[in-house]
């Protein structure tokens, strides 16, 4: 039986400050965020305006976000994000000077540009940096010029970030996707090297994690004609490397035991070759005559991905990957009941307004840091999280503190401080998703230029002490805020996420064993739901665990998601290609039962009784279905002991 995640949430204390497991640091995303935020602030230092190249560096932001989309979708992305920035410091030079009103809107911007970036995935930084810009515009009195002017110098500095960050493009063209397959082939990889080890069911969420950014990437809007030869070539890699998880989700059902290492090598090999453009690994060696099918058919497909990844093969069934949501339905999809996104929202806008409030009550001179502090550490998913991100957010902001204060007490030019301002927005993006702690070290001395730069007359000494005093008042509030507001919301979703997952793969095994689909029916539109459905299942239950009090509710429903985890990614591996002979197998009776079996499963998943007896036919069809059917039976039926038999969980509280 896998680990369940709660077993692996302790000591967040003891980890803190260690690398949070990212990405690396990304040297490229955080050049085209210096360079994007040095120009207005160079343009403004050249022509005496300083704090107009100040004003533009808030639309200048938006370099930091889409760094991994393809160029046509990362178009669109920076064209909205800059369009959020433009809106936010509006928002918040009307607010300006409005003691009481100011942290209300802060809250505001904050929660919408968390639902929204969250909702879309748009990934870190999320809604903070767009609260920042609202925040940074609020501490003058209200002038309907000024306000004017300062929006126009927003949107000039996004429309700098657009170009800078669109600038790849005249070099490599499909290098944000070819980066995407390549990931999504090193974690394919590493699923295949933990088959039969404690960490299989962990693998294999990060690769079905890997293989959809690949395909969303790989199906953006396609390149002029002429120029699409290279993205065929990754639709059949990520095509490939899907065939490759599906024979790896089937032989790891028929059998725990590891798979030859062979294979993930070679799926490495390919992942460079795709990265550096060069030819094709060897071919894995032949596997003994006495292989078992599960292994001989990932053999198989390995070798299948290994000569066409590279070269590139004709399309072929890639209409099984259907093309991904849109923005509108990612939105919808938000507001339904087992989503996270919106207690999230309303989470972060909470604690920014008490943030503000507090601080300004305690007479800070700088109380919309406050609020922006807030809003960082309530970017966490849960309970642990939030701690973290407090612990880590004031660790590196107190030596960020003392590393900016150090530089402002040389009381730096106007170059010099522009060359500071560059130096650390490229060190805080370069090393952000690698470790927290040590992008806060950077991102605080950005803060404190910036603030240099708009009021270069406050005192080192002031601007130090009010920039520490906020932030500990933002990190106390949002932890305290994580601590009250929502603090079970991954818990108390678990049971009807887990019950929703049943019914999408009762919808996906019925469509599986009465059609002949491996194409755009909706066999494959099925299979393309639950491929995110499980995603998300797995991301609550591993948010679950990390929410305070220990979730009992995640320990006594682990079983049951492992095994509703196998029975979905063994549908999603399942198709009936078509034949002009159909094979015999299960009748419409007969998959209607197994419907109405995933029905009454899902049934007690959400209401916590008891499943009654399955009545399953007997299948001919699909591996495993009917021993694992039964195993989410019994993970259902086991009774409730413990702390969650004494408290069983209020699904009305959130």
């Amino acid at each position: 039986m896998p680990h369940s995640p709660a077993a692996r949430a302790g000591g967040f204390l003891r980890d803190a400050l260690r690398p949070g497991g990212g990405p690396g640091y990304r040297y490229a995303p955080g050049l085209r965020a210096a360079v994007s935020m040095g120009i207005p602030l160079t343009a403004g230092a050249a022509t005496g305006h300083l704090p107009w190249g100040l004003a533009a560096t808030m639309g200048a932001f938006a370099a930091v976000y889409g760094a991994k989309e393809p160029y046509a979708r990362r178009a669109v992305l920076l064209a909205g994000v800059g369009a959020g920035f433009v809106l936010s410091v509006a928002a918040g030079s009307l607010a300006g000077g409005r003691i009481w009103l100011a942290p209300v809107v802060i809250g505001l911007v904050g929660a919408v540009a968390t639902y929204v970036c969250d909702a879309l995935r748009i990934g870190p930084p999320g809604g903070y940096l767009f609260a920042l810009a609202c925040a940074m515009s609020t501490p003058l009195p209200f002038d309907g010029a000024a306000t004017g002017q300062r929006v126009t110098l927003t949107a000039a500095g996004a429309a700098c970030a657009w170009l800078v960050s669109m600038s790849g493009f005249l070099v490599d063209r499909s290098g944000p996707e070819t980066t995407a397959v390549a990931d999504a082939y090193e974690q394919l990889a590493a699923y295949l090297d933990a088959i039969g080890g404690p960490r299989q069911d962990a693998a294999q969420h990060q690769a079905a994690i890997a293989l959809r950014t690949a395909w969303y990437a790989v199906a953006a809007p396609p390149q002029p004609r002429g120029r699409a030869g290279g993205r065929a070539r990754l639709r059949t890699a990520v095509r490939q490397a899907h065939h490759v998880f599906a024979a790896a989700v089937r032989a790891a059902a028929a059998s725990r035991e590891p798979l030859p290492d062979d294979l993930a090598g070679a799926l490495r090999s390919t992942a460079g070759c795709l990265r550096e453009r060069r030819t094709p690994p060897p071919l894995p060696a032949p596997g003994p005559g006495g292989e078992p099918a599960g292994r001989r058919a990932v053999r198989g497909e390995v070798e299948r991905a290994v000569r066409d990844a590279v070269s590139g093969a004709p399309p072929g069934d890639a209409g099984e990957l259907l093309e991904p949501s849109g923005a509108t339905r990612l939105l919808a999809s938000a507001r339904k009941r087992h989503s996270l996104v919106l207690p999230a929202a309303l989470r972060v806008g909470s604690g920014a307004v008490i943030a503000g409030w507090l601080a300004h009550l305690s007479g800070f001179a700088q109380s919309y840091w406050a609020s922006g502090a807030a809003i960082v550490v309530l970017q966490g998913a849960n309970v642990t999280t939030v701690i973290r991100r407090g612990l880590q957010r004031g660790a590196g902001t107190a030596a960020g503190v003392l590393l900016g204060g150090t530089v402002l007490a040389f009381h730096p030019g106007a170059a010099a401080l522009v060359a500071a301002v560059m130096l650390a927005q490229f060190a805080a993006e370069a090393v952000l998703a690698h470790n927290y702690a040590l992008g806060v070290a950077f991102i605080t001395p950005l803060s404190l230029f910036l603030t240099e730069a708009a009021q270069p007359a406050l005192p080192v000494g002031d601007l130090v002490t009010a920039r520490l005093l906020d932030t500990v008042c933002g990190c106390v509030v949002g932890v305290a805020a994580g601590l009250t507001l929502w603090r079970r919301t991954s818990t108390v979703r678990l049971p009807s996420t887990l019950a929703h997952v049943i019914r999408a793969e009762g919808t996906a095994w019925h469509l599986i064993l009465t059609t002949d689909d491996s194409g755009n029916g909706a066999a494959a539109s099925a299979r393309h739901r639950l491929r995110t459905e499980l995603i998300n299942l797995r991301t609550v239950a591993d948010s679950a665990a990390g929410d305070r009090p220990a979730p009992c509710e995640l320990a006594r429903l682990w079983p049951a998601i492992a095994a509703t985890q196998q029975l979905g990614y063994l549908a999603v591996s399942t198709t009936r290609p078509p034949s002009p002979r159909p094979r015999p197998g299960p009748g419409p009776g007969d998959a209607a039962r197994v419907r109405r079996a995933f029905d009454t499963l899902a049934a007690s998943a959400a209401t916590g009784a008891p499943p009654p007896p399955l009545d399953l036919p007997p299948l001919a069809l699909p591996a495993r279905l009917d021993s694992v059917l039964h195993a989410l039976h019994s993970a259902l039926s086991a009774p409730h002991t413990g702390e969650c038999h004494r408290r069983p969980l209020r699904r009305g509280r959130r």
